[in-house]
């Protein structure tokens, strides 16, 4: 996993929501429930790979946002929040861009 990778993954998942998604509202919703049940928040590894092998700023603010200073939090537990935050920005940002181009389309 790299960066690129992950956008193209979190492009997907987003498209995917977007698609059967009524409107934004119910697309995060479902953007939330996506990243919490990917296999790259699921599975220790794959939460590490991607903290090792991308940009994770916005997981990195979740993480301090939901658990500041002192979080008694493990390593796995750790990369894992992270690999989430990251993932549920990405997806997220891509949801707004695919319902402001709707939008535009549409008038």
């Amino acid at each position: 996993m790299n960066d690129y990778d992950l956008t193209q993954y979190c492009d997907y998942v987003a498209r995917y929501i977007a698609r059967d998604a009524s409107d934004i509202e119910q697309a995060i919703d479902w953007a939330h429930e996506s990243a919490d049940g990917s296999e790259y928040v699921v599975y220790n590894a794959k939460a590490h790979e991607v903290c090792q092998n991308c940009n994770i700023d916005q997981g990195e603010d979740f993480f301090s946002e939901c658990y500041g200073g002192e979080h008694g939090k493990s390593y796995d537990d750790i990369a894992a929040i992270m690999a989430y935050g990251e993932i549920n920005a990405r997806i997220c940002a891509r949801l707004w861009e695919i319902f402001e181009e709707r939008e535009e389309e549409a008038a």
